[in-house]
C-alpha cells in the first residue's frame, strides 16, 4: 500500500510498531536498519509533501492573478492547505530527529557491547596464558627454585669431596724437592767439556791457546739496489784519483 496515501495517524504509528516475532530478543543490527529505513521513508514523504506545498503556492498565485473575490477565496484555501502541509513536514522532521537519535544510541550501545565482549575475551585469554597463576603462586615458585638451587649446590659440593684419606702436603713437598735435586744433578753430569785449541808447531804458549780465526774475505761485500750503484761510483772515483 502506498505510504503517501495513508492517514497521518498511521504514519505516526509506523515507527513505533512492535517488531514481529513476539517478545523475544531484538536483533540489534536489524533494529538499526529498521530505524535507518524509516528515516529514509520519512525523507521521501517530506519531499512528496514539499511538492504539494509548491503546487498550492503556484495555484494561489494563479487565483490571485484573476483579481476577483472568488479567486481570492480560492487562493486563501490554497494557503490553508499549504500551512497544513508545512505542519506535516514539521512532524516528519521531528520524527526523523527522534529516529536518528535512537539509531545513534543503539549503535553506540552495540559498539559498547562489542567492546565489553572483546575486553572479556582478552581477560580470559590473559588468564589462560598465565595458567591461572597469581603473584603469590609465582612467589612460591621462585622460592622453590631458589631452594632447589641451594640443594643442587650442596650436592655438587659433596660430590667434589675426595674419597679416602687426605694426603700429607708436607710429604708431597719433600718428594717434589728430592725430584728437583735429582733433575739438577742429571743436568750437571750431562754438561759437555770445554774444547781446547790445538797447539800449532813453532807457536808460543800464548798463541797456542788462541783459536784460529777465519780469513777475511778478499773481495768487497756485494751491495744490492741503490747502495750497489753508489758503491760502483765510489770505486770509479778512487780509480781516477789513483791514476792522477
Amino acid at each position: 500500500m502506498n505510504l503517501f496515501g495513508r492517514p497521518r495517524q498511521q504514519q505516526a504509528a509506523a515507527p513505533t510498531a512492535a517488531p514481529r516475532g513476539g517478545g523475544g530478543a531484538t536483533d540489534v543490527p536489524a533494529a538499526i536498519m529498521k530505524l535507518r529505513g524509516t528515516v529514509d521513508t520519512l525523507s521521501k514523504r517530506e519531499v512528496h509533501i514539499q511538492k504539494k506545498i509548491d503546487a498550492q503556492v503556484n495555484e494561489a498565485k494563479g487565483h490571485l492573478a484573476k483579481k476577483t473575490p472568488q479567486a481570492r477565496k480560492a487562493a486563501m484555501v490554497c494557503m490553508k492547505r499549504k500551512k497544513m502541509y508545512e505542519a506535516e513536514i514539521l512532524k516528519i522532521q521531528g520524527a526523523q530527529m527522534t529516529l536518528e537519535q535512537q539509531a545513534m544510541a543503539l549503535e553506540s550501545s552495540a559498539m559498547n557491547q562489542q567492546t565489553i565482549e572483546a575486553m572479556q575475551i582478552g581477560a580470559k585469554a590473559m588468564q589462560q596464558a598465565r595458567g591461572n597463576k597469581d603473584a603469590d603462586d609465582v612467589g612460591e615458585i621462585m622460592d622453590n627454585i631458589q631452594e632447589e638451587m641451594q640443594v643442587s649446590e650442596e650436592i655438587a659440593s659433596q660430590l667434589a669431596q675426595p674419597l679416602g684419606d687426605e694426603m700429607d702436603e708436607d710429604e708431597l713437598m719433600a718428594e717434589l724437592n728430592e725430584l728437583e735435586e735429582l733433575e739438577l744433578e742429571t743436568q750437571l753430569l750431562q754438561t759437555p767439556a770445554v774444547p781446547v785449541a790445538p797447539v800449532l808447531p813453532g807457536a808460543g804458549s800464548a798463541q797456542a791457546l788462541v783459536p784460529e780465526l777465519p780469513a777475511a774475505p778478499a773481495s768487497a761485500i756485494q751491495v744490492e739496489g741503490a747502495d750497489a750503484d753508489e758503491e760502483a761510483a765510489l770505486r770509479e772515483l778512487e780509480a781516477s784519483m789513483m791514476a792522477a
